[in-house]
């Protein structure tokens, strides 16, 4: 900058972009120098050539800079006297990785040995630990521009431009100025792959997949924990957490496996390893996979019910210790709280909490409309005249495990009692897969594949009356605390409520049922008893004995109804 003259005049931009006017010393003109402070050892200018001015016009910046444009190209400076930087920002993890340099030789050089490491010890008195980081490059066969050996970077600092993510690095190891820095890129949407410069600039990285020195990322365990207890068996199996309907949740005896994809090319690994358990209380060590931190959690289970699991977790320390982890202090603290949820990602319907054969009114955002499921119909059906159009609920089907909403429904029947309308189809058809009682209300969950929002929807109900239900349905998997059984907007998190009322006639043959949840573990499957009436038709000698038998048998059914 020393050779441009003297600065005579400077303007500040948005950010740390600043823009400054140098007067050469021995020629009359100017010099417009754009500057952008990246890190404390970074930054980068662009500049013009020396302008000569008018007679009577003054050296401004908007006069010497009104010729410099923002695609210039840009010349990366480094602090020769640079103060190291922590890593985290930048890089951190364990990987392996493939990489390809298309200046030095053709194809990708892939050995299992190959690794970037990255780690930062927390609370360390030696600061340089956390300020450098490590690439062991592998020699490949046939390939002449590949070595074996480490590589020791200290981070001179990260940062953003759009969406792509610049760090700059040293070699601890280099003294040649030309050869000790260079750039690394990394691309917001797809982190995996990273660009390498092979000379001191930043400015020809433009994008991972042009750079010169290409790397391909691939996390691996940064270390082992052996596991100290086990898991109830029955919450083995593939899981859907309702924090994050986009993650794989796969708990095993000992195991508790989340990934996470942002996105289709990336994903986040999260390892639970369960170290003691006492109680409902379990204590896990926390692994990410392209991390390096190991820390302690602590889960508060319920027993599973049905396809839910219900759990709270406390806050990670780093101390392997039960009654520090999972002390109850480690818990949030808050007046009011529920528990989250796993749900199993191939549920088994289970009895729905509410049967019967209900009329309703909806009021929402999202409320039930007709529609047809599975698309057009093979053939037209018959033009049925209806005296009365109803919105209908039912769970009516053997087994009760399936909540039917029909939004124009049929009720009219002919003379001898029966539906008129026995060609139409409900517009949603709903799996129950669970339900409980918590803070006093009543929840369901119900599974419906065909749900282009949520597959997996959380209810709130309640019996209003001895023949009326109140119902509210969840925007999603979870229902908001603040949701009661009249929520029907988004500030509660509800998408619609409904009012249902019986109104079961003769040839429905759908008996009403109501359970609160207050008791989920109970064996809830219906089971239809049918009584054989045809002793009438017998002779008298064998009315006297049916009869006891029958009589018996309705005495047993009310002890149990009333037991239950």
């Amino acid at each position: 900058m020393s050779s441009r003259g003297y600065c005579i005049n400077y303007m500040r931009h948005h950010g740390d972009e600043y823009s400054f006017v140098f007067k050469e010393k021995t020629k009359d003109c100017y010099h417009c120098v754009n500057t952008k402070i990246r890190t404390l050892n970074v930054f980068e200018k662009y500049e013009g050539p020396c302008l000569s001015l008018p007679p009577g016009q003054k050296p401004t910046v908007e006069n010497i800079c009104r010729n410099i444009k923002d695609d210039q190209q840009l010349i990366t400076l480094f602090n020769e006297n640079f103060v190291p930087i922590n890593c985290r920002s930048s890089l951190e993890g364990v990987w392996h990785f493939t990489y390809q340099n298309r200046f030095r030789f053709t194809g990708v050089c892939d050995q299992p040995d190959a690794r970037i490491q990255s780690c930062q010890t927390a609370g360390t008195q030696f600061l340089i630990q956390n300020q450098k980081f490590n690439i062991t490059y592998q020699k490949c066969e046939g390939m002449d521009g590949t070595f074996s050996g480490p590589v020791e970077f200290s981070c001179l600092g990260d940062w953003f431009v759009g969406k792509n993510h610049y760090f700059a690095v040293a070699n601890t190891k280099e003294s040649r100025k030309d050869e000790k820095y260079r750039c690394f890129l990394k691309n917001r949407d797809d982190d995996l792959y990273v660009g390498v410069s092979i000379t001191a600039e930043c400015n020809t990285l433009k994008t991972p997949e042009t750079s010169p020195e290409r790397l391909k990322l691939t996390p691996v365990k940064a270390e082992f924990v052996e596991p100290g207890c086990t898991l109830p068996q029955n919450f083995s199996g593939e899981w859907v957490n309702t924090a994050n309907i986009d993650a794989d949740v796969s708990i095993s005896e000992t195991h508790i496996n989340e990934t996470y994809y942002p996105d289709k090319a990336r994903y986040r690994k999260t390892i639970y390893v369960c170290r003691e358990r006492r109680g409902n209380r379990v204590m896990m060590a926390r692994l990410t996979v392209d991390g390096c931190q190991k820390d302690y959690v602590c889960f508060d289970f319920m027993p599973r019910h049905h396809n839910i699991i219900r759990y709270r977790r406390g806050l990670a320390v780093i101390k392997d210790d039960f009654s520090t982890v999972c002390s109850w202090v480690q818990f949030p603290n808050s007046e009011a709280w529920k528990y989250d949820l796993f749900l199993a990602r191939n549920p088994v319907p289970v009895r729905c909490p509410v049967a019967g054969k209900f009329n309703f009114t909806q009021r929402g955002e999202h409320p039930f409309r007709t529609r047809i499921l599975g698309g057009v119909t093979l053939s037209p059906r018959p033009d049925i005249h209806c005296k009365q159009n109803i919105s209908d609920l039912s769970v009516c089907d053997t087994d009760q495990k399936e909540l039917a909403v029909d939004e124009n429904y049929c009720l009219s029947v002919d003379h001898l009692g029966r539906p008129v309308d026995i060609y139409s189809d409900p517009d949603y058809r709903m799996q129950c897969i669970g339900f409980w009682k918590e803070n006093l209300k009543s929840y369901l969950i119900t599974y419906d594949d065909l749900d282009p929002l949520s597959k997996y929807r959380c209810w709130v109900y309640q019996r209003a009356d001895l023949n009326r239900v109140l119902m509210s349905q969840a925007v999603g998997a979870f229902c908001k605390l603040e949701q009661d059984v009249t929520s029907w907007n988004h500030s509660e998190g509800a998408a619609v409520a409904i009012d249902a009322v019986e109104y079961e006639r003769e040839r429905d043959d759908c008996p009403m049922y109501f359970d609160d949840g207050l008791n989920p573990w109970r064996p809830s499957d219906a089971s239809n008893i049918i009584f054989d009436w045809d002793f009438y038709r017998a002779g008298a000698s064998a009315i006297n004995g049916k009869l006891a038998t029958a009589i018996a048998m309705a005495c047993m059914l009310l002890t149990y109804l009333v037991a239950h």
